[in-house]
C-alpha cells in the first residue's frame, strides 16, 4: 500500500513508506542479484498490525524547591525503556540534564490514571501526555521567572536548569523559592491524552509496521535451515532513544526466530507434554543468523512526541513469512505451516518431488 491508502475500512490509512522499508530490507540481502547457487534463497516480508493502543493517559510533573523534578506517570517499566524514555520527553521540554529527572515507580494511590502498558502505546500516548506536562510546567516556570525578574515572560529564556533574563539568572529551585516566599513549595504540570484530544480521532493511532529480509541454506536431503543473513527494519516515526529501538526490534526478531523454527506445544488427552524449557525449544546463540543486523525509518510522522509512533513488536511479524519467501525462492515450494521443523521443510520438498 501506498500512504494514505486504506487497509481496513473506517480505519486511519496507512501512515508509513512501506516501500521505503521495503527497498532497505531487500538491499541488505542483495535482492537484485539472485542467487545461482543450489539451496539458496532470499525472502522480503512486509507486517502490518494494529496495536489497538486506546489514547488515554494521564500524568504529572513536579518541580521542586530543590531543582529536582518528579515524573509521575502510570506506563510500567518491565524491561522496555519506558522510564528513561519518558525522562527523556521531560529533560527536553524543561532543558535539563536527564539526571535531573526521577520517575516515580507506578502506585495505583498516587499515580495518575493510565489506560495499560502494552500495544507498543507507551511511547505515543503516555509520552505524549508527559510531554503536555511538561510544557505546562514550562509555562508555569517562565510566568513565575517572569515575576521574580519583574520582566516580561517573552524576556524570560529557560537553559540548562536555569531560567535566565538578560544577564540576570536564577535555578529553577530558586524560581520556586522565589514563588512562594520560603524554601519550599512546588510547581506542578499537567498533561491529559484522550480519543479526538491530541491524537485520534480514528483507530488505530498508528499502524505498527516492520519489515524483513533473509538470505538461507537449505540442506534438501535433511531439511535443515541455516540462516545466513537477517535484516529487521522497523518503522518508528522517530527513534527517541536509538539503542533501545534498536534493541526492541532485534529482540523480536529473535523471539519471532522461535516460532518460526522452533516453538510448538504438543498435547496428550489436553494436557501439554513439552511444558519446560527442555522440550519446548527456543532460539539459542548457535541459532542466530550469520549476519543479524536492524534498521529504523525515521520520518518523523507518527503522532506521538517529536513524530514518534510505537514500535517494538513489529519485528515478531515479518521473520516468518520472509523465510517462507526465502523456502520458496530456493525450491518453488511453499510452507504455510510452522515451525520451519527439519521433518516438516523435508516432507514438503519429498511431497512436491512425488506431486502430492
Amino acid at each position: 500500500l501506498k500512504r494514505g491508502e486504506e487497509l481496513k475500512s473506517g480505519a486511519t490509512p496507512i501512515d508509513a513508506d512501506l516501500r521505503q522499508g521495503t527497498k532497505v530490507a531487500a538491499d541488505y540481502v542483495c535482492w537484485s542479484e539472485r542467487s545461482k547457487r543450489i539451496g539458496k534463497g532470499r525472502g522480503v516480508a512486509v507486517g502490518v498490525s494494529d496495536s489497538e493502543a486506546m489514547p488515554v493517559s494521564v500524568a504529572l510533573v513536579r518541580l521542586l524547591a530543590d531543582g529536582s523534578i518528579l515524573l509521575l506517570a502510570g506506563t510500567t517499566e518491565v524491561g522496555q525503556g519506558a522510564r528513561t524514555i519518558l525522562s527523556q520527553i521531560v529533560a527536553q521540554e524543561l532543558d535539563v540534564p536527564i539526571e535531573s529527572v526521577i520517575m516515580r515507580g507506578t502506585d495505583t494511590l498516587a499515580t495518575p490514571f493510565d489506560r495499560s502498558t502494552g500495544a507498543s502505546r507507551s511511547t505515543t500516548v503516555m509520552g505524549s501526555a508527559v510531554k503536555a506536562a511538561a510544557l505546562d510546567l514550562r509555562q508555569q516556570l517562565i510566568a513565575a521567572a517572569a515575576e521574580a525578574f519583574g520582566a516580561d515572560a517573552n524576556a524570560v529564556k529557560l537553559r540548562n536548569g536555569s531560567a535566565n533574563s538578560g544577564d540576570r539568572c536564577l535555578t529553577y529551585g530558586e524560581v520556586v523559592s522565589r514563588y512562594f516566599g520560603m524554601p519550599g513549595g512546588e510547581l506542578i504540570g499537567r498533561g491529559t491524552m484522550r480519543p479526538g484530544q491530541g491524537l485520534g480521532p480514528k483507530l488505530p493511532l498508528f499502524w505498527e509496521t516492520g519489515m524483513g529480509a533473509a538470505e538461507i541454506s537449505l540442506d534438501s536431503e535433511t531439511g535443515a535451515i541455516h540462516v545466513d543473513r537477517y535484516i529487521t527494519v522497523a518503522d518508528v516515526g522517530k527513534a527517541i532513544n536509538v539503542v533501545q529501538a534498536e534493541g526492541q526490534d532485534e529482540g523480536a526478531a529473535i523471539q519471532g526466530l522461535g516460532h518460526t523454527f522452533f516453538e510448538s506445544l504438543h498435547y496428550e488427552n489436553g494436557q501439554p507434554v513439552n511444558a519446560n524449557l527442555v522440550d519446548y525449544r527456543v532460539p539459542r546463540f548457535t541459532d542466530m543468523p550469520e549476519h543479524f543486523d536492524s534498521a529504523l525509518i525515521e520520518n518523523e510522522d507518527g503522532p506521538g512526541p517529536y513524530g514518534a509512533k510505537g514500535m517494538g513488536e513489529s519485528g515478531i511479524v515479518s521473520i516468518a513469512p520472509a523465510i517462507g519467501n526465502a523456502i520458496f525462492q530456493a525450491t518453488g515450494v511453499r510452507i504455510r505451516t510452522l515451525p520451519l521443523t527439519p521433518e516438516r521443510v523435508w516432507r514438503a520438498l519429498n511431497d512436491a518431488k512425488r506431486g502430492m
